[in-house]
């Protein structure tokens, strides 16, 4: 039974988060699903657990500040776990009060799941090096998490790798010896295994939960960089299961219940090395060999029903307990990718229903520098809870509607957000605007520019009426910096072309400073953003880059001014005529825009 003092900050955290202001008295009690009955006079929630009861604490604010004067509410949630899954280790960590507070809104929709993503942001105090300088977690914050998780209800599940992503562990010099690959560690070497005790020690000392997720994924080219060196030609599948014994083994003496990334075996079961490949033939004997682990079945890129079918049929072939992981897009640059979640995740999330799926998790990946804040992101994390607590009525409509409540948001700021994309398609066409020369082709093509200066004008329409959110100050900005930059890119080849030595001037002496100082204003309240939810560890990647976007244009400016002056007789960027775009789809990142330097 909920304690008196429980339903009380339940009630004051969840009404404190959406401003909501309630007098009358509310009856609170334990019992299965959620039920919300009352109006302005008084309210009765029943609720199975301490985020079903925060929810409906929000639901009775959110249909009270609707208008509603009568609530009967009954829902049953339909994923026994449900939550994000937060990435904290591609250059930005949460603070503790940040991380907290995400809890506490993930926890007032309904959720009842937080995976920390900690490939080395974690304190292992055998290995200094991991996490050096990178804003990991002491193990007295790590302790904390874990405590205001316990006191919402919520599961905290650690997130660490056990093969693969530990590139930044790696480089030292003191761990090389543990490297295969670059990113990858060295199977069957006793070292290798210290070490992942060692992690997985550290995490027992921190987190009460059982479970633990050990990663394993894209451990690409595993077995044949020092390894193969070491030991020759080895079967992969047999080289990948040994591993997995090994690690499972360590963890369930510290009573972990694992979790992994499936990828690998699917890739390995594939002629081209690919994870979603129809074709893909995992053997009978491989399934049968497998530890008692839990296969994490990852996939924020379909939008079409019949790949999570097949994968999830796949994936229930090799265990009885399969876990999803969807994405809301935070990982695209600088704002979230608002039509690509809805998109790919609504299918994604009617396949897990019918394959009654139970522990579902929203992935919010910082690739490339963590460059967009998990706050952002916010209005899409009601599309799970919306989805599994009430399926039936989880339209677009609802959804928004809470992020609405939930946010403090209005809807039009995140219509705005996903305007800075060009619809539901991988494609970071504002984000090249961000990083882009504006001497080589390394942006938008002429039709993309075209587009987005449409699309950007309109996101500014959007926002232009709710500038006093600070998220919304920001988008603005960030806006102001593509749409002049697009206006530069879409006529300074062709008239630097026609000679038009006006139009460069003028784009030297007043277009260019002019850009500098949206940067400025930009990189101001960047960093202002990520200082108010992120430690400082990390930004000096984002500073570095409107740093070097700064400088070249400053650069480019002189060049013009030179050119025009007649002290430098041509500019050889612009002469070359413009290939088309040859660069691998998919690696969208800040290096492929400055320069065509390979791995600049």
């Amino acid at each position: 039974m909920f304690s008196p003092t429980q339903i009380q900050q339940v009630r004051q955290r969840v009404f404190a988060l959406t401003g909501f202001h309630y007098d009358a008295p509310i009856d609170a009690c334990e019992g299965r699903g959620l039920v919300v009955q009352g109006d302005r006079g008084g309210a009765r929630i029943q609720a199975e657990s301490l985020p079903a009861l925060a929810r409906g604490f929000f639901r009775l604010a959110q249909c009270l500040s609707a208008g509603q004067d009568t609530i009967d509410i009954r829902e049953e949630k339909q994923f026994d776990s449900c939550g994000c899954f937060l990435d904290l280790s591609r250059n930005g960590v949460l603070t503790v009060d940040a991380c907290k507070r995400y809890m506490d809104l993930c926890a007032a929709v309904g959720l009842n799941l937080i995976v920390l993503y900690t490939e080395d942001t974690f304190t292992v105090p055998e290995y200094p090096y991991l996490g050096y300088l990178r804003g990991r977690y002491t193990p007295e914050e790590l302790k904390a998490l874990d405590a205001h998780a316990q006191a919402l209800g919520m599961e905290l599940v650690p997130c660490i790798q056990t093969l693969a992503h530990l590139g930044q562990f790696l480089q030292w010099a003191p761990n090389e010896h543990m490297k295969d690959q670059p990113t990858c560690l060295l199977i069957d070497d006793e070292d290798t295994y210290a070490f992942i005790e060692a992690e997985v020690r550290a995490v027992r000392a921190c987190v009460s939960g059982s479970r633990l997720h050990i990663g394993m994924d894209e451990a690409h080219g595993v077995g044949l960089g020092r390894y193969f060196a070491k030991h020759g030609a080895q079967n992969r599948f047999d080289l990948l299961r040994r591993h997995l014994d090994r690690v499972v083994a360590i963890c369930e003496k510290y009573g972990f219940r694992c979790m992994m990334w499936s990828d690998m075996f699917f890739r390995l079961g594939s002629k081209d090395n690919e994870y979603y490949d129809l074709q893909a033939d995992i053997p009978q004997s491989v399934i049968d060999s497998l530890p008692p682990v839990d296969l994490c079945y990852w996939d924020y890129y379909h939008t079409e029903d019949h790949w999570y079918e097949h994968m999830l049929q796949q994936h229930e072939r090799m265990g009885d307990n399969t876990i999803f992981a969807g994405g809301i897009w935070t990982w695209s640059g600088f704002l979230p990718q608002v039509e690509l979640t809805y998109a790919t995740m609504e299918p994604a999330l009617k396949a897990c229903a019918r394959h009654k799926v139970k522990t579902v998790m929203a992935t919010m990946w910082g690739d490339d520098g963590c460059e967009t804040n998990l706050f952002l992101a916010l209005s899409q994390v009601p599309l799970f809870s919306e989805f599994c607590w009430r399926p039936d009525e989880c339209s677009r409509e609802t959804v928004q509607a809470t992020a609405e409540f939930l946010t403090g948001l209005p809807r039009r700021a995140y219509e705005a957000f996903g305007l800075f994309y060009p619809g539901p398609k991988d494609r970071r066409v504002g984000k090249a605007l961000v990083y882009c020369d504006l001497l080589y082709p390394l942006g938008p093509n002429a039709q993309e520019l075209k587009e987005a200066i449409v699309r950007m004008k309109e996101a500014q329409t959007l926002l232009s009426d709710c500038l006093e959110h600070e998220e919304c100050r920001y988008a603005y900005a960030l806006l102001d910096v593509c749409l002049q930059k697009a206006d530069i890119l879409s006529q300074l080849r062709e008239r630097y072309l026609n000679h038009d030595t006006v139009y460069l001037r003028q784009v030297a002496v007043e277009f260019i400073p002019r850009l500098l100082q949206a940067y400025a204003k930009l990189r101001d309240l960047h960093r202002e953003q990520w200082e108010a939810t992120m430690k400082r560890n990390g930004w000096e990647v984002l500073a570095l880059r409107y740093g070097s976007v700064m400088g070249r244009l400053e650069d480019v400016r002189s060049a013009l001014i030179r050119y025009v002056d007649g002290a430098l007789e041509t500019l050889c960027e612009l002469d070359e005529e413009p290939l088309p775009s040859a660069r691998k789809y998919g690696m969208q990142f800040y290096n492929v825009y400055v320069s065509p330097v390979f791995n600049l």
